[in-house]
């Protein structure tokens, strides 16, 4: 019985290595797309009343370079928008937009055309004035190809520690040129 399910988990394996070959080593790709998420955070909480932020857009372009078949590095650049949620009646706190221009790094690891990565950076943010905070975002995605266009779909967290801590839950979807 156990050998009945040790094929099918080999066949898997090795079905994702020979397809993460189909990498060229050496070759670079760039991605632009836009960003949506939800912010997950509110850095002003203790206000009573304050609902923090929600809906976000943006974009951000990406540049990936293959070091390996399934190993590749990546270095981002976006902007991303967080319109202000209203505040609870009776309370005067009223949020402006969250802005945020995340400058990240990191690499991306492929099964097939599933990706993990991680990045890390900083992200120049409007949170109380311009402020500079630690950004990271751990990453999956999944490459696919719709008539010969190259797509990239990709669910992030990002995260930006100090200065507020906010966070958000992001999807992208990129085209690869």
């Amino acid at each position: 019985m156990k050998k009945l399910f040790l094929i099918p988990v080999l066949l898997f394996a090795f079905s994702c290595v020979s397809m993460a070959q189909n990498k060229e080593v050496g070759t670079t790709k760039i991605q632009i797309g836009p960003v949506v998420g939800w912010a997950t955070s509110n850095p002003l909480k203790d206000i009573p009343g304050n609902k923090g932020w929600g809906f976000g857009i943006g974009g951000e372009l990406t540049v990936e370079h293959f070091y390996k078949p399934s190993v590749s590095g990546i270095a981002e650049l976006g902007i991303m928008s967080f319109s202000g949620r209203s505040s609870s009646t009776g309370s005067s706190t009223n949020n402006k937009s969250y802005k945020v221009i995340p400058l990240r790094a990191g690499a991306n690891l492929y099964a097939g055309n599933l990706h993990l990565g991680a990045l890390i950076g900083i992200g120049f943010n409007s949170f109380d004035g311009s402020k500079t905070a630690f950004a990271y975002s751990p990453q999956i995605g999944y490459n696919f190809s719709r008539k010969n266009t190259p797509l990239d779909l990709t669910v992030s967290f990002d995260g930006y520690a100090g200065h507020g801590n906010f966070s958000a839950l992001m999807f992208k979807l990129s085209f690869i040129l």
